[in-house]
Order: structure tokens, then C-alpha cells, then sequence
């Protein structure tokens, strides 16, 4: 294997890569990258098995092959190096000569044959999706999620697609985000559901997709898979049952405030300070015209900060945790919401002021104060 590719190219391959490489080191391969050079392009692959991205660049090939050198130092050395050109030559015992400007590195790495293929899959049957829409979506319920092993279905976000139409749903428990619009510029011939790995969701969230439009989804099996342009993810997907989300949903929370982002937002946070450090939580008070937020510390003390609104309702004091009202309000991505309560005992609800083409609901079960 001999090739030569712009420094800038392979970089950004590099660093699409970075999140899916596996650092435990309990199978050291999958701490590497595979490298092939076939023709004018550099093949790249990493995966921890769960999850693989496949991407590519193109190169000046002067020999087909390939090899697997370590992630972490390949794409720490292209990082420092100069803007040039780089150039690989595999050598014996599968040992790598790298040649920039000045610098010479010499890499030792694994055999490409014990490099865990990704799984193959028909893009021609998979769905097209609208990719700045779809990376919105995932935003205002990724967080939602858990990373709780014991509660292994909802370590994902549960993806519907019915027709175009497209439904997220994240949930830890405590609280739960909904999202669905239209996303999908293709009617699919039957409903998907899944459950996909917060993990997946999160580098597609995290990745430089540069100029691309369109995500294309598709599912096979207990696998899913994206691709657009050249870069391709393929995932394990997440057993088990998730929950019966639309149970939870409220129905008759018929107390509506209409709230200011950034107002609410600095407020609670002002106030959250001195909230018990493990609850965080914050009590707010509603009565007509008024919202009161407060919380207290017996080791800290206590804060209270008043907010005018235009409330006409009866009175109700409901417990929150601050931290998922601060959530919602990060991903939100509008100037107002309307805060939906009933009772001090019934989860609330929140939602943008203007919904638009894409419906978001975020559930938020109280807390005793």
C-alpha cells in the first residue's frame, strides 16, 4: 500500500471517526482504523462493533492495500502536522512510513483481516431524510435519554416513521421529549420502529456533514443505518420494550403560561444556586400575574426571584428539577414557551410558543418540596 493525500482531507476523515473508536482497549483492533487505498480513494473505517462509521477521501494511490494503525496516535499526529502533503508506504511486518514536509513517522499496525467487517446494506430501499431538519429533532430529545444499564431501552431514542412523518421519543423516567414533523422526502412503504443507540444519535449530531442535504435511513434486521455523500454509520439497535410514551402525554393540564426563554432561563438558574445540590430542585409559585421560583438549602440558605406574566388562573405551587426545565429551555431553539400545568401531582408539560412544522412536547414529572 502507497498513497499520498492533502493533510486538510484526511484530517476531517480523522476526525469523523474519533467518537465510534473504542478506548478500553479490551480488543485492541477496535482502538484502530482501518486504512485501504484502492484506485483514487482512502477508505476509512472504525467501530466498537456496536456502532461502525465508514468514510472516504481521495488520494494520489500508487499501490492498492490496506492496513489498521491506532486511531488516537494516527489522527494526534495528522493534527500537528504542517498543510501539505501526506504520504503512507506499508512496509514489512506491517509497519507504515509517514512522510510530511519534515516530519517522518514510522507506525506499527494490526492486519486488515482481523479488522470486524461493518454490515452491508441496500441503500436504494432506504428513506431520504431531510438532514438539518432530522439533527434538530435529535437535539430536542437526545438529552432525554438515559445511561442507566439497568434501564437498557431507554439508553436510545425510539424513531417512528410512519409515512413521512417522523416521531422521536426520548425518556430517562423522570421526563420524556417528543418530537415529529415531516421529515422524510419519501413516503415509506410501511411503518419503521426502532429504538437507536443514544450513542449513534449523538455523532450524527457531532459530525462535520458539510454540505450535505439529505440523510438516507434505512433499516434491516436488528440494524440501522444512515448515509449521506460518502460517509455511511451502521448501528446495532437497541433491544427491548420501550415504554407506551402516549400515556404519558397530559391531556387536561388547562393552567397555560407563556414564558420567555431567556427570562426563565437566567431566573432559574440564578435560583437553582443555592437548590439542594443532589435534587436541584426549585418549587414555582403561580398566582394570578405573578410566578415566583424559589428554592432552598438547609446547609446554604434559600433564593426567590419574582417573574411577571400574564397568568389569569388559580393559584398552584408544583416542584421541579431545575436541571430538566434547563434542558428543555437549551434545546427549545424558540423565544417563547408555553408552560402547561394542572395540579402540584401531575406532570407538566412544555412547549415552543410557535410549533411550526415541527410538533415538540417535553413531560416533566414534579417533585415534593
Amino acid at each position: 500500500m502507497e498513497f499520498t493525500i492533502q493533510r486538510e482531507d484526511l484530517l476531517k476523515e480523522l476526525q469523523r471517526l474519533q467518537g465510534v473508536v473504542e478506548k478500553k482497549n479490551t480488543i485492541p483492533i477496535l482502538s484502530n482504523t482501518y486504512l485501504a487505498a484502492v484506485k483514487d480513494d482512502l477508505e476509512l473505517v472504525a467501530t466498537d462493533l456496536e456502532l461502525g462509521i465508514r468514510t472516504s477521501a481521495r488520494a494520489k494511490v500508487s499501490k492498492d492495500g490496506a492496513i489498521t494503525l491506532s486511531s488516537k496516535k494516527l489522527f494526534e499526529i495528522v493534527r500537528l502536522l504542517p498543510e501539505d502533503q501526506v504520504s503512507f508506504k506499508l512496509e514489512d511486518n506491517h509497519w507504515v512510513q509517514i512522510l510530511c514536509a519534515r516530519s517522518r513517522f514510522r507506525m506499527v499496525g494490526l492486519p486488515k483481516d482481523e479488522f470486524p467487517p461493518l454490515p452491508a446494506y441496500d441503500f436504494g430501499k432506504a428513506i431520504p431524510l431531510e438532514l438539518k431538519t432530522f439533527r434538530n429533532m435529535v437535539s430536542r430529545v437526545l438529552f432525554a435519554s438515559t445511561a442507566d444499564d439497568a434501564r437498557y431501552p431507554l439508553q436510545g431514542v425510539l424513531a417512528i416513521l410512519n409515512k413521512s412523518h417522523l416521531t422521536l421519543v426520548a425518556t430517562d423516567g423522570h421526563r420524556l421529549a417528543c418530537v415529529s414533523g415531516k421529515v422524510a422526502r419519501k413516503e415509506a412503504e410501511r411503518e419503521l420502529r426502532v429504538i437507536v443507540p443514544r450513542k449513534t444519535l449523538s455523532e450524527i449530531s457531532r459530525i462535520d456533514w458539510g454540505d450535505s442535504e439529505e440523510l438516507l435511513f434505512g433499516v434491516h434486521e436488528n440494524r440501522v443505518f444512515f448515509k449521506s455523500g460518502g460517509l455511511m454509520l451502521a448501528s446495532a439497535t437497541v433491544e427491548g420494550v420501550f415504554p407506551t410514551f402516549e400515556k404519558v402525554i397530559p391531556k387536561e393540564n388547562d393552567k397555560l403560561l407563556e414564558l420567555g426563554v431567556g427570562q426563565f432561563t437566567d431566573a432559574v438558574r440564578r435560583v437553582s444556586l443555592l437548590s439542594n445540590e443532589r435534587s436541584r430542585a426549585v418549587k414555582l409559585s403561580l398566582q394570578p400575574g405573578k410566578l415566583e421560583i424559589f428554592s432552598s438549602n438547609p446547609e446554604m440558605g434559600e433564593a426567590r426571584e419574582m417573574v411577571e406574566v400574564g397568568y389569569r388562573g388559580g393559584e398552584l405551587e408544583i416542584g421541579f428539577n431545575a436541571r430538566y426545565l434547563l434542558d428543555f429551555l437549551g434545546a427549545v431553539g424558540e423565544e417563547k414557551f408555553t408552560l402547561h400545568l394542572k395540579d402540584e401531582q401531575t406532570q407538566g408539560m412544555l412547549t415552543p410558543l410557535l410549533t411550526g412544522e415541527i410538533e415538540y412536547r417535553y413531560i416533566v414529572m414534579p417533585m415534593r418540596i
